[in-house]
């Protein structure tokens, strides 16, 4: 396994972030079971350590216990890819509709572009592409102004991330591409509700129709 050891400064923290990244980039995929020795040697921690990340991981919908309560990566099916994209496109469409009706809206926008140039930026790494991608919807949500409507977004964000390689890493990155969100940006600049909706429907279905044809195509192969 080559990830990297952890440097000896809130270990727990980088442990989670370390899982997670690495279950969200497919490098431990789907169904994989974890072995607590092997992955506390690799990142360089302790089981105990190891096991307080692979709770929170649980907890957010990464990983799931089998049987025996062996912990593994989550496995999602086609349909519920298409339930959780239609659930994420709801909130976000009330995310964009909220945001809208703020007095302060010009200087909210202005944090979601941020968000999207950070998304341009860093275009062709992985990584790192996949958590500015995440950090513009989830910000979207945050300006909205609902506790409520950014928690039920986060309790979604574990899935989401088990979804991002089901489809290979080319129809990943055309997903998270910058110039996909700069026209849901532009959208939301117009305060169109109607628009709006439309837009980021659209934006959601075609994800998810792209993500449901690749396991599809994998099931036939």
């Amino acid at each position: 396994m080559s990830i990297k050891s952890l440097q000896r400064t809130t270990l727990r923290d980088q442990c989670l972030d370390g899982l997670r990244s690495a279950i969200t980039s497919g490098q431990l995929p789907a169904g994989h079971h974890l072995v607590e020795t092997d992955l506390s040697a690799a990142f360089g921690v302790s089981r105990g350590t190891l096991r307080e990340a692979m709770r929170r991981l649980e907890q957010e919908g990464l990983l799931v216990a089998g049987p025996r309560g062996q912990l593994r990566v989550r496995e999602i099916n086609e349909g519920e890819i298409g339930h959780l994209y239609q659930v994420r496109a709801a909130l976000e469409v009330l995310a964009a509709r909220s945001l809208c009706l703020h007095d302060d809206f010009t200087a909210r926008m202005e944090t979601l572009r941020e968000c999207l140039q950070r998304l341009h930026e860093v275009q062709g790494d992985l990584g790192e592409q996949i958590e500015a991608d995440l950090t513009f919807h989830r910000t979207l949500c945050e300006l909205s102004g609902n506790p409520v409507l950014l928690s039920s977004w986060l309790a979604l964000e574990g899935p989401i991330r088990i979804t991002i390689m089901h489809a290979g890493l080319e129809r990943a990155l055309h997903n998270m591409s910058a110039d996909r969100h700069d026209n849901l940006l532009d959208v939301i600049a117009q305060r169109d509700p109607a628009h709006i909706e439309r837009v980021l429907v659209e934006h959601m279905d075609e994800a998810a129709q792209r993500l449901m044809r690749a396991m599809e195509a994998q099931c036939a192969g």
